[in-house]
């Protein structure tokens, strides 16, 4: 039996269809693979860091930081790295405290641990 052109082919099981985007069924716009992360910092208006964080959901991170006054009027949450494992992640976060405190002497302004950890 031949195809109409144009005709479209059902997809039923067996893995996720070709141009879907790897978006699994009940993922979240915004939201990271399970056990994947991203790094990224919050920069103000003339490019300085003001924050280096891990986040496995930059939306949702970014709206936290906008109720926390982090992230204010003019600045961006900027994703510096592609999803990696979370333990990549955060050793770039740790990198990148190290460098920053090297050149400037100080974390960034709202980083208050020097190994990227939230700590009570």
């Amino acid at each position: 039996m031949a195809r109409a052109q144009g005709s479209r082919r059902s997809y039923r099981g067996g893995g996720p269809r070709r141009g879907s985007g790897g978006g699994g069924v009940g993922r979240r716009k915004g939201r990271i693979r399970s056990g994947k992360a991203v790094q990224y910092s919050i920069k103000d208006r003339r490019g300085n860091t003001k924050y280096v964080g891990t986040t496995n959901n930059p939306r949702r991170r970014a709206a936290e930081h906008r109720e926390t006054g982090k992230l204010g009027r003019g600045d961006k949450l900027v994703v510096e790295t592609r999803a990696i494992s979370r333990r990549s992640a955060e050793s770039v976060e740790r990198g990148k405290l190290a460098s920053f405190c090297r050149k400037l002497g100080r974390n960034p302004k709202y980083n208050t641990t020097d190994d990227g950890k939230f700590h009570r």
